[in-house]
């Protein structure tokens, strides 16, 4: 297959026009001006060079293309993950609703997942469930990720869980609360006495009291094994 950029004028005249010296002279002298046309299409075309667009025109892309906060937004947390979406918003706004939606999305986030069906499971009639491999997932991003399959599912299905699967063995933040815990505190003082009773004796004795909070962020985590599954209902 000859490349667009490739050809050329020339190539596309009958050989028995390239006798003619005139119509030869002619194709090379549209050539430059067809060739500098062509260099300014591929220039529009911002497909071919995303990688080299700033941050900001990424972003205006994502709107272009309809790419919202629940499709895809709120996990695409580097460059290449923003570009992932955008080359692949057409394909999953066509499958939208299907299994293979779901999955590419996942797949253009760096979260290779797969939509496991009731009847692969043992489940109930039209329900599903969706099993992720990552690591360092949090609470929020589970609930991002059920809103991401909520999105993309058909509406006559039902979200049974998110499962994420690890890799390897580790720790993972299940989830966490932040506490305070009282404290007293007396603020103490010495006072020396003289020309009563009990002159010449020290006392510590206290001036005020007071009480005081401090929090403490407690995370919740466990320990996941190879090929270890979590469930989020």
């Amino acid at each position: 297959m000859i490349e667009l950029k490739e050809n050329t004028l020339l190539r596309e005249i009958p050989n028995n026009l390239l006798h003619d010296e005139k119509v030869v002279n002619f194709a090379k002298a549209l050539q430059q001006p067809l060739d500098e046309m062509l260099d300014w299409a591929f220039k529009i075309n911002y497909t071919l060079h995303l990688d080299k667009l700033d941050d900001a025109v990424l972003d205006h892309l994502l709107w272009e293309k309809h790419i919202s906060w629940n499709e895809g937004l709120s996990l695409a947390v580097t460059r290449q993950q923003k570009i992932n979406l955008i080359q692949t918003a057409i394909n999953t706004h066509r499958r939208k609703g299907t299994p293979a939606a779901i999955e590419q999305v996942l797949e253009a986030l760096n979260l290779p997942g797969d939509v496991i069906e009731w009847f692969q499971y043992e489940g109930e009639p039209f329900h599903f469930k969706v099993e992720v491999t990552t690591t360092n997932i949090t609470s929020k991003t589970l609930l991002l990720l059920r809103q991401l399959v909520n999105e993309y599912k058909n509406t006559r299905s039902w979200l049974d869980f998110v499962a994420v699967k690890l890799p390897k063995t580790e720790y993972i933040e299940i989830e966490s609360s932040k506490s305070h815990y009282p404290v007293y505190l007396p603020i103490c003082g010495e006072i020396y006495c003289e020309g009563i009773p009990g002159a010449g004796t020290k006392k510590s004795i206290e001036i005020e009291s007071k009480n005081y909070t401090y929090p403490v962020y407690t995370p919740i985590c466990g320990e996941i094994y190879p090929n270890g599954v979590i469930d989020t209902w």
